[in-house]
């Protein structure tokens, strides 16, 4: 299946790291040039070489190289150990790995643009391999340091703006429920005497009404944890009841497949998530094609969850959406996971694609 567009786009935010960490540097790098210019004019000459048009280049060449590090060091191999809930040997050896690949990348440019450019910064401060060793070393230190420390502060302060975001929400679905809620034990006692009346003479129908029960009992009460999520072994028996309703409401001529791999049901994630991208297919997808069942996978590792859905899309009139409910999704596994989740939807003329990583 060729799949030619996709609504998945890297944030802005991604976009600006960048910038952010080169102008910051060039700041930096700015406020030294302009101490050691006061107090060690020399000094430049031995750094940046003896003619003055020389210094913008040299520390042009400096600000990209130490952005280019800071950002590798922060956004690689940092953020990504910090934001890991369960630090383990799997997770810390390929960042070492890539660490050291990285290392001996650097070292190998920073020696050859010390010793091979005749008249480089070796000969103007007569500087030994020993002695680039040892500045080599001290230097990888230092940017080591500060690269954790930014990492860490950057961390903070993205699980300070997603808590608050997620107390928001939470206060906003609270007044919502408040507003337009339906008392539940009404509700439930209403389907308990219909189930109770239907059973002796339509045991599918008192099978259905058991079923709805159990979907609205899930969707109204409050399961979740302080965090906002539930285990999943709920979820996915919400989502197998929604699945068997349908079908019983199509006479079970919906065709679908359902699969599932998980070692591990305990593990959390937000309620109604899974089963908003199942009821999407619903919507929108032709379930009558036998050749093109709505697939439905899941696959948890440890703590590691893969979800997937792709239907055939409708040929006919299409329901109308607003797309509340992925856009709703999509806020939600931001707040929970934030950068420890990948979500991204594709389609193309017939078919159409969810997928949803959350990482440990």
């Amino acid at each position: 299946m060729g799949l030619i567009r996709s609504n998945f786009s890297i944030p802005r935010k991604y976009k600006v790291r960048w910038l952010a960490i080169l102008l910051c540097y060039t700041a930096y790098t700015t406020l030294v040039f302009c101490i050691v210019y006061l107090t060690q004019k020399e000094a430049l000459y031995r750094n940046y070489g003896p003619v003055p048009a020389m210094w913008a280049v040299n520390i042009l060449h400096d600000a990209i190289k130490c952005t280019i590090v800071y950002y590798f060091l922060i956004y690689w191999i940092f953020l990504p150990v910090i934001q890991t809930r369960k630090i383990t040997f799997r997770v810390v050896l390929p960042k070492l790995a890539r660490l050291i690949l990285f290392g001996t990348v650097l070292t190998t440019y920073e020696f050859y643009h010390a010793f091979g450019i005749k008249g480089g910064i070796a000969d103007r401060q007569h500087l030994s391999a020993y002695d680039f060793s040892v500045w080599e070393l001290v230097s990888g230190i230092v940017m080591l340091l500060v690269g954790l420390i930014v990492a860490i502060f950057i961390e903070l302060r993205d699980r300070a703006v997603r808590l608050h975001e997620l107390e928001k929400g939470k206060l906003m679905a609270e007044l919502s429920a408040i507003k337009y809620q339906i008392n539940p034990h009404f509700l439930f006692n209403c389907l308990n005497f219909i189930y109770t009346r239907s059973v002796r003479h339509n045991t599918e129908v008192a099978h259905a009404v058991n079923l709805l029960s159990e979907i609205m009992r899930y969707a109204l009460e409050q399961n979740e944890d302080k965090e906002g999520v539930v285990l999943l072994a709920a979820e996915m028996s919400h989502m197998k009841n929604v699945i068997e309703i349908n079908q019983m409401r199509f006479d079970n001529n919906l065709k679908i497949h359902f699969s599932e791999k998980i070692d591990n049901g305990n593990i959390r994630i937000p309620p109604l998530v899974l089963i908003t991208l199942v009821e999407n297919a619903f919507k929108h997808g032709d379930l009558n094609d036998e050749h093109n069942p709505l697939d439905i996978r899941i696959e948890v590792a440890g703590e590691r969850l893969w979800f997937y859905t792709q239907n055939k899309k409708k040929k006919s009139v299409k329901e109308l959406s607003s797309g509340i409910g992925l856009t709703n999704v999509k806020q939600r596994l931001q707040l929970v996971y934030g950068p420890r989740h990948h979500f991204q939807t594709m389609e193309d003329d017939q078919y159409y694609v969810a997928e949803l990583t959350i990482n440990p």
